[in-house]
């Protein structure tokens, strides 16, 4: 398919007619007549990609389109960088001019290919492709996203549609976790069965069931690890010791020194003399369940351990193995009606559909990963028999020629995607297998790529478009919601069945040229390639040579790299495409100045890593929106570096040494996020004016009160800050439609809760070690819009009084409190204990 190449390239050609309207004065028209034609074509390789794998022929016009779709991306945008960079320098008339003519050039060259193209179809019968798109293409553009904007359809709802599990449940609690199975030892057990059929589903019901989850079971320590074929058994260590210990951030950082050995023997004295119970998660082979095992003590405990896998003899010490069943014909269907109508009929199929329904099902062949699948491709306000039978003549059609009904319902559903749908999809592949991936880091993502653009004038962002996309593939369960914001419903968090990554992956290679660069792959495999992903821990150096790099619009890297891999001054310089560059949890040292040669980088992630400064050769990266240095404490940035950055739209720092010369801020017209900032509260001053903030975080540098307003951001709705506070002002000083607000370090005084409980929309207050106070009072009226309260490490506090009476909290649906240690639980108002979720340690 050729569709996402073609939709990047008259994303390109949209830019160039908006955004370059004078430059192009002369030959607009040529741009727009190139456009055209593209669009038209589109609307014919959707039907082509139905009959390709019938058709040789079909398949090579397809190849054909892409390739002339990508180079001619290549070179226009190329000129657009080119273009940007001597208009900001006030570059001569001559080398404009120069540039102008690339453009039209390249313009004629690709006509000319298309034209090429056209010929063959006619000269080897490739003809009338669009017979049937009349009545089989889906929506356009336009009609699929504001299906999007259907707040019926929330996708998270579905997570509780489970079917046929319950005696499942019942069995494992039986026969794996009651005392009646083994009062002393650790006990093993396994979960195995196919991909898709469920494993990782029924182990969650177990873990989250009240028999493991009540205190009657005396499990002190629970975890849940995902394993994957990405096999790294340092980081599942890490993970486990981080889920059953507290860690401040250096603690953190000693882990990541540590050999394997090292963190087994801390996981293991920490468990040695407790009940636990963990859950490790998808185990590929046995050598590496092999390399696992001794970290988990068997010293009559009573714990125990549950493993998923796909292979049966994955432990030979599980003392019990639960092998997963297919659904049967009346849970299939019970399954497939909560999944194609969970908007209307209750869960009933129209008699109309009933029999086109079954056969459906059938091909579906009991596996619940292939359900969920078509039946989210079947969601719609007004189902129709002529549109459930296209679906499955769709899936009848392949399964003559290929094997698996799984991979062919996958195939299917992401073919049923509009264009840009399709091409958000491919970039889940750029992400590690098994790995929770973060919704806003996603979106940003897509942004960066060019994927999500505003429609006319509307009013809402790129976030909200690229969100609503997100939606829309949690909708028909190509991707699956991990973590919820409590109080604003918005997914934080989402992760992949492994079966729809390698779909991602495998069309994201066809599609846009994507590949995975594993350590020791020779470096020539990168020809032509604009999408990486690098796996690598040796410390060895990526090394490309231009012709082969120049092309590269995203690079990912994953592993634990402890090496600077500035090779050379003119090192990324290569890269002169590059829009994602991103570095997460790679423990890189340096990042180097040649790195502002990199005019189109969009996407700057730098997450967790060793660096301790940025070049201020930062600055010149213009185009720059997304900078993610968070988790890098001991990094020094400089602010009036970032301040050069006038596209920048998300920051993220997290209590970095920062030199302070002046603030300028009117630059960062665009600014909606800053997030972790290091400053005094003298400069809130100059902070005030970057009205364009959604999300704000602070962190005070010495003991501080508010001395300005915060009144004039009236578009932030986050608001997080640590560190110690004198007092607070009145509740007009801080943004008007905050909703959510943490307050970390700030050793708030008991007549603080008397301004905070006038926020007018705060739903969700998260006090962290921040109230010193022994008595709380919530007084009459207070926090009329408080959905949740969260409280942590309050020493200090005893009791908590609302004025139940008088309107109290009256919304409230979730309590939560943590190493509260002197607070009476008994003597809690009604309205807390009734939405409390308690982890208190006395």
């Amino acid at each position: 398919m050729a569709e996402a190449a073609l939709l990047s390239l008259l994303k390109v050609l949209g830019k160039l007619v908006i955004q370059h309207v004078n430059f192009l004065q002369g030959f607009e028209g040529q741009v727009l007549q190139l456009k055209d034609e593209l669009e038209m074509m589109q609307c014919f390789l959707k039907d082509a990609a139905r009959k390709k794998d019938k058709d040789e022929r079909i398949r090579k016009w397809i190849s054909d389109i892409r390739e002339v779709a990508q180079d001619a991306e290549d070179v226009i945008e190329t000129c657009i960088l080119k273009v940007d960079t001597q208009t900001r320098s006030e570059g001569s008339l001559i080398r404009l001019t120069k540039r102008k003519y690339d453009i039209g050039e390249a313009i004629e060259s690709i006509k000319g290919k298309l034209a090429q193209i056209d010929k063959r179809c006619v000269r080897y019968g490739i003809q009338n492709l669009n017979e049937g798109i009349a009545s089989g293409s889906s929506s356009s553009a336009r009609e699929v996203v504001d299906q999007m904007r259907r707040v019926e359809l929330y996708p998270w709802q579905k997570d509780k549609h489970v079917v046929g599990l319950k005696e499942d449940t019942k069995l494992l609690l039986e026969n794996a976790i009651s005392d009646k199975v083994a009062r002393e030892g650790l006990f093993i057990a396994s979960i195995v069965g196919m991909g898709g059929s469920g494993k990782s589903t029924l182990a969650k019901l177990v873990y989250n069931h009240d028999e493991i989850r009540s205190a009657a079971a005396r499990f002190c320590c629970l975890a849940w690890v995902c394993v994957s074929n990405e096999f790294n058994p340092k980081d599942v260590i890490k993970r486990l010791i981080q889920q059953v210990k507290k860690f401040c951030q250096e603690q953190l950082e000693d882990m990541d020194r540590k050999e394997l050995s090292g963190l087994k023997h801390e996981l293991y004295e920490h468990l040695k003399d407790k009940r636990y119970f963990i859950v490790v998660d998808d185990v590929w082979e046995r050598e590496h369940w092999e390399l696992l095992e001794d970290a988990f003590p068997d010293q009559g405990t009573s714990s125990r351990l549950l493993l998923t896998s796909r292979n049966k003899d994955i432990s030979g010490r599980a003392r019990y193995v639960y092998e997963m069943k297919f659904l049967d014909p009346k849970q299939s269907w019970e399954l497939f009606m909560k999944k194609a109508f969970i908007e209307n009929n209750e869960g009933t199929c129209p008699q109309d559909l009933v029999s086109v329904g079954e056969k459906i099902v059938k091909k579906c062949n009991g596996l619940p990963l292939a359900i969920n699948v078509v039946g989210g491709l079947l969601i719609d306000r007004n189902p129709s028999q002529f549109k459930w039978e296209r679906v499955w003549r769709q899936i009848d059609y392949h399964f003559g020629t290929m094997e698996g009904s799984v991979s062919q319902i996958l195939e299917l559903s992401y073919q049923s995607l509009s264009p840009e749908l399709k091409s958000c999809f491919l970039c889940l592949g750029f992400f590690r297998e098994d790995v929770t991936i973060s919704a806003q880091k996603l979106v940003q993502v897509w942004i960066a790529r060019g994927l999500v653009q505003q429609y006319g004038n509307t009013e809402e962002t790129m976030e909200e478009i690229g969100g609503s996309y997100l939606f829309e593939l949690i909708n028909r369960n190509m991707v699956q919601v991990k973590n919820m914001s409590k109080d604003s419903g918005r997914v934080k968090s989402c992760y992949i069945h492994d079966l729809i990554r390698s779909l991602s992956i495998r069309k994201a290679e066809e599609e846009i040229s994507f590949q995975i660069i594993r350590e020791g792959c020779d470096s020539r495999s990168l020809r032509k390639n604009r999408h990486c992903a690098i796996y690598g821990s040796s410390g060895r150096n990526p090394n490309y040579s231009a012709g082969e790099s120049k092309y590269i619009r995203s690079l990912f890297f994953h592993g634990s790299h402890k090496e600077t891999i500035d090779v050379d001054p003119s090192y990324w310089k290569k890269f002169e495409l590059l829009r994602i560059l991103d570095f997460e949890d790679f423990k890189l040292k340096i990042v180097p100045d040649s790195i502002g040669t990199l005019s189109g980088l969009r996407y700057l992630g730098l997450r967790n890593t060793y660096i301790l400064k940025l070049p201020h050769s930062l600055g010149s990266l213009k185009n720059l929106e997304v900078l993610d240095v968070a988790k890098n404490r001991k990094m020094q940035v400089v602010i009036n570096v970032i301040c050069k950055m006038d596209s920048l739209r998300h920051i993220y720092m997290s209590r970095h040494k920062t030199v302070e010369r002046s603030l300028v801020t009117n630059t960062l017209n665009n600014l909606q996020t800053l997030m972790g900032i290091n400053m005094k509260s003298s400069m809130l001053v100059v902070l005030a004016q970057i009205t364009s903030l959604t999300k704000l975080g602070l962190n005070l540098d010495e003991e501080e009160s508010f001395d300005c307003s915060l009144e004039n951001l009236v578009r932030v709705t986050q608001f997080k800050q640590r560190g110690k506070l004198n007092s607070l002002p009145s509740a007009t000083y801080f943004p008007p439609n905050l909703s959510s607000l943490t307050l970390v370090k700030a050793r708030l005084r008991e007549e603080s809760m008397a301004v905070l409980e006038k926020l007018p929309k705060l739903a969700c207050l998260k006090l962290d070690c921040a109230y010193k106070g022994g008595e709380m009072v919530i007084s009459n009226e207070g926090f009329p819009k408080l959905k949740v309260l969260i409280l942590r490490g309050l020493k200090n506090l005893k009791n908590i009084h609302v004025d139940e009476e008088g309107g109290g909290i009256p919304a409230l649906e979730r309590f939560k409190t943590s190493e509260c240690t002197e607070l009476d639980l008994g003597q809690l108002p009604k309205v807390l204990l009734r939405s409390m979720n308690t982890t208190n340690d006395h």
